[in-house]
């Protein structure tokens, strides 16, 4: 019994460190100060916490970041605004906060631990999520070519 609760205990505290080592999505909402959370989504854009956003993506980052900087103007939050307004700013954090969050999801690093064929020492593989759609979708693609070359050159005459 106590092997087990031993166990268990330690699954729930990788898994525990393994949650917090994981950095949160940068997220906008509407009653934080407007100024910070721009400042905010600005720095994670720079120092590289989303290596996987596509250039679109960021550009439409960057426009919806400036569109709610000139709608807010001087004011703290986006309550203070009046409600049309209000709606399109919430509109562009939407956005801005659905691009993040999937470019979170692809930036993940998912490393995968194999031992090679005679070797009892294992090899890491880290790579993120886009990494690895890339890879997969280049191996479909190269056999995909392989197999239509096949169908559209017969075999040579004399074989």
């Amino acid at each position: 019994m106590y092997r087990i609760t031993m166990v268990v205990m330690l699954l729930g505290l990788s898994a525990a460190a393994q949650a917090a080592s994981e950095k949160p999505v940068v997220q906008m909402d509407r009653q934080a100060p407007v100024a910070e959370q721009v400042r905010q989504v600005e720095k994670a854009l720079d120092n590289g916490e989303y290596a996987e956003i596509s250039a679109d993506d960021r550009a439409q980052v960057r426009q919806s970041l400036e569109r709610i900087t000139l709608r807010v103007g001087d004011r703290q939050t986006a309550q203070e605004l009046p409600p049309a307004v209000q709606n399109e700013v919430f509109n562009d954090q939407e956005r801005i906060n659905t691009i993040l969050t999937r470019a979170h999801a692809d930036s993940r690093l998912v490393c995968q631990h194999t031992r090679t064929t005679g070797s009892n020492m294992p090899k890491s593989r880290c790579l993120t999520v886009a990494e690895r759609r890339r890879i997969e979708e280049k191996g479909k693609a190269l056999l995909n070519d392989q197999r239509s070359y096949r169908t559209l050159s017969p075999p040579p005459a004399g074989r």
